[in-house]
């Protein structure tokens, strides 16, 4: 995925998205939408005036908001607003992967709140499910995010027993509330270090193992 150095003008494009009514009590509606050279009804697709140029664009997203499972925000090097590294559930990885595979050499264009932030080139597969918005994203977007979804560097497996990232709401707020729990914990020893207070470790159950067997084995 290769970053395009044009600048994506701040147009408002909610009129073009259906998913408008979609907000609902979040308040950010990140939605990213592929390039297209198909003869499509009109009513399929959207065309932007970008670079001095019309683009034609699917207008149903290849993914949206409701496919995060974690979220990592920086500064743009352009110095618009942030950037923002997204790590996407299993649903929305495999929609990523199948997009850039099948539209190469196309663009694909964020937008949040329907305005378009940012665009990117797909130069090949995507497989690990992380899409990046290089620039566009707004101090009070990743405070709404913050509301939904942990940081990927907090972010925990939804299992006990095996690597698997949040894919329901509910498993998303739960990965949100245990990554706030860590942080909570760390800055809380971090004090009690500065302060020279020490305190004794949590105490544990021991588990048995003797005839432990893994669910859904006999």
């Amino acid at each position: 995925m290769r970053k395009l150095l044009r600048v994506v003008p701040m147009m408002a494009a909610c009129g073009l998205l259906s998913g408008c009514e979609l907000l609902r009590e979040n308040k950010v509606l990140i939605t990213c939408h592929v390039q297209t050279n198909a003869i499509e009804h009109p009513a399929e697709i959207m065309r932007l005036p970008i670079g001095g140029q019309e683009i034609t664009f699917k207008k149903v997203p290849e993914f949206s908001q409701r496919s995060i499972a974690a979220f990592q925000p920086f500064p743009a090097d352009d110095g618009q607003g942030n950037g923002l590294l997204l790590q996407l559930d299993a649903k929305g990885k495999n929609y990523l992967e199948a997009a850039s595979r099948l539209n190469q050499g196309m663009v694909i264009l964020t937008m949040i709140n329907a305005v378009p932030v940012d665009m990117v080139e797909l130069d090949q597969p995507i497989t690990d499910g992380r899409f990046t918005i290089w620039r566009g994203v707004s101090d009070e977007t990743i405070k709404e995010l913050d509301k939904f979804y942990p940081r990927i560097d907090r972010l925990k497996s939804s299992s006990r027993w095996m690597d698997m990232l949040p894919s329901t709401d509910k498993e998303k707020l739960n990965a949100r509330r245990v990554a706030k729990e860590a942080e909570a914990a760390e800055k809380a020893a971090q004090r009690d270090l500065e302060r020279g207070i020490t305190r004794p470790a949590p105490k544990t159950r021991d588990i048995p193992l003797e005839g432990f067997k893994m669910p859904g084995t006999r």
